[in-house]
């Protein structure tokens, strides 16, 4: 199967808003927006285009961990798991936007 062949995953506009709103509260300097530690986040080695998550957050505690999912889940956006960055297959890119959990802290 080709890239091309692969049907674009649409974007919640609406609840990517919402959620980056929420976690740039309940985080703040721990969420992260700027287009360089988002592209950090969507880098792999691989042949699929690097597609950057919408925020990073960097929790401290399992209840972040938990309301940063509870909040994406109740939006309808993506969740991307982030630990070393060592994605060889694409896993860290992020097609539908979303947010990238960086647990490296």
């Amino acid at each position: 199967m080709a890239l091309s062949d692969l049907n674009p995953v649409e974007r919640n506009e609406e609840g990517i808003a919402a959620v980056l709103g929420i976690l740039k509260q309940r985080l703040g300097e721990r969420f992260q927006t700027g287009e360089a530690i988002r592209a950090q986040h969507a880098h792999t080695t691989t042949y699929i285009p690097t597609q950057a998550p919408d925020g990073v957050a960097f929790p401290e505690t399992t209840v972040e961990v938990q309301e940063i999912v509870s909040a994406c889940a109740a939006h309808r956006v993506p969740v991307i798991a982030f630990g070393v960055g060592s994605s060889l297959e694409g896993h860290t890119n992020a097609p539908g936007g979303g947010i990238s959990v960086d647990t490296s802290r």
